[in-house]
């Protein structure tokens, strides 16, 4: 045994090309895509002259001897190549180095062969246990790395700050997203005193529950305490939200700001803000487990992004009714009921000739003409900034 394994290390330069022709694009992961020929052929002899050595010499694989192999796991982790295809690129060079052992020489017998074969069964195991530990190491730490950038993503991009879209897109392409894509934001948020140990275990919630439905990577981050997602634009993605709003087991007052889509990942930047302001304009208004678009509440988004001008709005219209309480709850119903007394007077339980006579004493104190000026842009909106102060 020891005299065959000596007679292969003179080999070792023949033995490995035929491994690089037996993987080079046979296993998957093994392709000009991922790693040149010649980066094959270069890590493949060292390993080889170790196993040799080893059985050669009847003992156990130095530390030394287990570099190599180690820096091949690390190697083959940043390339990209499944783990299962390192593991039977290691099996490949054991079934070669066994055939060649066998025919090399005086043929080997009983006892000899058995040997033999579980001698180079240890040396390949340990060689793919050395190479696996580095390669999961290696994915392991990558991944964080790769998470850190996509967290300082998706922070950059709701910072507002002017961004180089062309390096934006160059990171996202680092952590597998496709920038060329449309993409846009999700925010995630509850409404009152929340303990942020709920309010985390919520936003994971609903974020484990919707990577199943996409294919692409969703970039998760933060601004304070609200979670913002960065995702692509597929059909359907504001459904699979709702959806994930409202799973079983989720605290009330949930909350899932949408911003609108944008062409490409570099400009999702505006789509983060619009998500914030559709969550705060979503939790003013009282929303449960519910998605507010932007599209829709871009009336409040814009009265909670001005407070001073909502402010100076809500006291020049509202100010001459604020000595009636009386007169705000009944001009708010009045415009919820389509302007129908009957239903307002159902609604405040009251009687029809009281909404009468409260309408006209709005109009007076608001100097309107008619019950139609009431739908006045600058009444409708200061009505709204009031709640949305309150809320």
């Amino acid at each position: 045994m020891t005299q065959k394994a000596r007679a292969l290390l003179t080999q070792v330069e023949e033995i490995a090309a035929g491994l690089v022709t037996t993987v080079w694009e046979r296993l998957p992961g093994y392709d000009q895509a991922r790693m040149e020929v010649d980066d094959l052929s270069g890590v493949v002899a060292p390993n080889l002259i170790a196993m040799l050595s080893a059985i050669a010499d009847r003992r156990r694989l130095t530390d030394a001897e287990l570099l190599p192999a180690a820096a091949l796991g690390q190697r083959r982790a940043i390339q990209g190549v499944p783990i299962e295809s390192l593991v039977a690129s290691w099996h490949v060079a054991e079934r070669a180095l066994l055939e060649r052992l066998i025919t090399t020489g005086p043929a080997l017998r009983g006892q000899d062969l058995g040997e033999l074969v579980q001698r180079l069964a240890v040396v390949t195991d340990t060689m793919i246990d050395a190479s696996t530990d580095a390669y999961r190491q290696t994915r392991s730490e990558a991944a964080a790395h790769l998470d850190q950038i996509a967290t300082d993503l998706v922070s950059r991009l709701a910072g507002g700050e002017p961004l180089d879209p062309v390096d934006v897109e160059e990171r996202a392409r680092l952590v597998g997203v496709p920038a060329q894509v449309p993409h846009r934001a999700a925010a995630i948020g509850m409404t009152g005193e929340t303990d942020p140990l709920v309010l985390a275990k919520a936003q994971k919630t609903v974020l484990d529950s919707l990577r199943p439905r996409l294919r692409s990577r969703i970039l998760a981050g933060s601004k304070g305490s609200t979670m913002l997602l960065v995702l692509a634009d597929i059909p359907g993605v504001d459904e699979a939200l709702a959806r994930a709003a409202r799973r079983p087991g989720l605290p009330g007052g949930l909350v899932v700001g949408l911003g609108e889509p944008r062409p490409r990942f570099g400009e999702a930047g505006g789509s983060c803000r619009e998500a914030l302001g559709a969550l705060e304009a979503g939790l003013r208004m009282g929303a449960d487990r519910a998605v507010v678009h932007f599209k829709r509440v871009i009336p409040e988004v814009l009265l909670i992004d001005n407070p001073l001008d909502a402010r100076r709005l809500i006291d020049t219209v509202l100010t001459p009714l604020r000595s009636s309480p009386a007169l705000i709850e009944t001009l708010r119903a009045y415009l919820s009921c389509g302007l129908s007394v009957r239903l307002t007077a159902q609604h405040l339980s009251i009687h029809e000739n009281t909404v009468s006579y409260r309408l006209r004493r709005i109009l007076q104190l608001l100097e309107l003409e008619n019950t139609s000026q009431l739908l006045r842009p600058d009444v409708l909106l200061a009505l709204r900034a009031d709640e949305l102060g309150r809320g």
